[in-house]
């Protein structure tokens, strides 16, 4: 008699489980649980039953590379979201939103308060945050489609700024410079976190390569174009050279990291190769920079500008290690608050060493600081027991870079004022950007070779250095606001075809290099399948480092 009622319950489970399921997703599948047990802040719009319930065993051309089974899965899930609303998990992402939307409010009315009239709707802060929340929903409306949001947040950023509708002016320009700045340091940490030791080690020749050979190639291509087309002298064209040599973080970084968690290019280490390339790469960009603006507008003593170069490439190296070692074992392990303080540390030494390097005049040592001591400290937890898919401290950094994402790309894009750009200049801009970006993709190519990478491989390595984006928006203005300082009206001219090049190499490079590596990713890269970690069923239902996927777009 027992065993009959049990079978009949077997039976009824079974069936009302058959039921529910088109409603209730499986755990498995579409829940997202950060460190705290609780489901990610910002989900992904691909969660619930149809769109993600295989996702796990569909081959590569089914999940990435179609876009009608793409958006045919999205109307699904908003069929039955509104079908099923109350069981569905999408009604908590709503309460969450609307809670967000709250905190906003909350947020803006004590601003208005505490600052007044620049809070108000006529204010500057006001339009920075209005230009934050445009550039979100329109990076989420891109995202729908399968492209990287920044896209549609760098276009909201030009469109704001050409409709004159969000124009950053006066003092609030520095603090939309010191916005970018601190975005820059969360995703700077974030490559540290998410750098593969071992394979660093392996390819750390590659590595090397990457970060000289191609910079060098495509700044001397640079400077030799806008000599004999822009009519620049080789100085101002080597300064030219310095600002289009540098790879966007910004850009590059989160797209890798997309790549990364679905398990594209990870058996040989390509997300690490490249991130830490890039990261090199800034570096050595931003030195040269520094250098050769000091020898055009004599800002100080020549020699000991050429000495900053590798002094800072020296100071940040070591103070990353120094600050990752402190971190790697204060606080203790055990502390109940480990992930929090963990978490205050590293965002608090990676602002203290990209600001203070600015301020003692070591630009370079900044971001490879950031990137180091992330690295380090991560190197050290991971023996702790902190694997990579279940890092609370990278899940933090990536909730802070869903929030400061939008904030940074439309920014960048706010630079972008078609008032200023003479076409002329944009004319040859675009024919010397072609070539020194030509050249440099090729000669990545041969950089890459001496390793173990395929052809299709060394192909997408080399398509990867394609963006610009943060350094040229942060850099490309600088030399052009010392002429006007100085009032050298010569040097104002060939300031002012810098800043447009540095614009068009944001307005084309950025889009065009973030849907490259999107698309070209799943095509050139091998898959490998991503494991779960093995810890808690909370931590294992999560996505790889951090929830990535819920909030980097690309």
């Amino acid at each position: 008699m027992q065993s009959s009622v049990i079978a009949l319950r077997g039976t009824v489970m079974a069936a009302t489980n058959s039921e529910l399921e088109p409603i209730l997703p499986s755990r498995n599948t579409s829940a997202r649980y950060d460190s705290l047990g609780t489901r990610s802040l910002f989900p992904a719009v691909t969660h619930g039953p149809e769109a993600e319930g295989n996702c796990a065993n569909r081959r590569p051309s089914e999940t990435d590379n179609s876009f009608s089974t793409n958006l045919r899965n999205r109307f699904r899930y908003l069929r039955d979201t509104l079908q099923n609303f109350r069981t569905h998990p999408t009604s908590l992402y709503v309460s969450r939103y609307f809670v967000l939307s709250c905190l906003a409010l909350l947020l803006w009315g004590n601003t208005f308060i505490m600052v007044g009239n620049a809070a108000g709707p006529s204010g500057q802060l006001f339009r920075i945050g209005v230009l934050g929340v445009a550039a979100y929903l329109a990076g989420s409306v891109v995202h729908t489609i399968g492209l990287p949001p920044l896209l549609g947040m760098l276009l909201m950023g030009t469109v704001l700024r050409n409709t004159r509708s969000v124009v950053i002016s006066g003092r609030y320009l520095a603090l939309a410079a010191d916005l970018r700045k601190v975005a820059l340091v969360i995703i700077l940490i974030r490559a540290g976190l998410g750098l593969d030791p071992n394979a660093l080690k392996r390819l750390s020749g590659m590595v090397i390569r990457l970060a000289v050979i191609p910079s060098l190639v495509e700044a001397s291509s640079v400077a030799v174009m806008s000599h004999f087309l822009l009519d620049l002298p080789w100085i101002w064209g080597c300064l030219l050279g310095a600002v289009m040599a540098a790879v966007s973080p910004a850009v590059v970084i989160p797209c890798l990291f997309s790549l990364q968690d679905r398990g594209y290019g990870k058996s040989k280490g390509i997300p690490t190769l490249v991130i830490a390339a890039a990261t090199f790469d800034d570096v050595i960009a931003i030195s040269a920079f520094s250098v050769v603006l000091s020898i055009i507008f004599s800002t100080g003593d020549i020699v000991t500008s050429i000495i900053q170069g590798p002094l800072g490439l020296i100071s940040g190296f070591i103070f990353g290690i120094l600050w990752g070692l402190l971190i790697r074992y204060v606080p203790e392990r055990h502390d109940r608050f480990v992930v929090i303080l963990r978490t205050l540390l590293l965002g608090g030494g990676g602002l203290l060493l990209l600001f203070g390097s600015e301020a003692v005049g070591y630009d370079g040592a900044g971001p490879l600081g950031c990137v180091v001591a992330a690295f380090v400290a991560n190197h050290g937890w991971r023996t702790q027991g902190w694997a990579d898919e279940s890092n609370p401290v990278a899940e933090n950094f990536a909730v802070l870079w869903s929030i400061f994402q939008p904030l940074l790309f439309g920014l960048i894009g706010n630079e972008i004022d078609f008032y200023f750009l003479d076409l002329r200049t944009v004319g040859l801009g675009v024919a010397c950007l072609s070539v020194s970006l030509a050249a440099r993709i090729l000669i990545s190519v041969v950089a890459a070779s001496g390793g173990n990478l395929t052809l299709k491989e060394k192909l997408f390595v080399s398509w990867a250095w394609f963006p610009k984006a943060t350094v040229q928006a942060a850099i490309g203005p600088v030399a052009l606001d010392i002429a006007r300082k100085i009032k050298s009206v010569e040097d104002e001219v060939y300031a002012s075809k810098l800043l447009i090049v540095a614009v068009l190499a944001i307005l084309i490079t950025a889009p065009v290099g973030a849907t490259l590596i999107t698309v070209l990713g799943p095509r050139l890269l091998e898959k490998e399948e991503v494991s779960d970690a093995s810890t808690s069923p909370e931590i294992q239902s999560s996505e790889s480092v951090a929830g990535r996927q819920t909030t980097d777009f690309c």
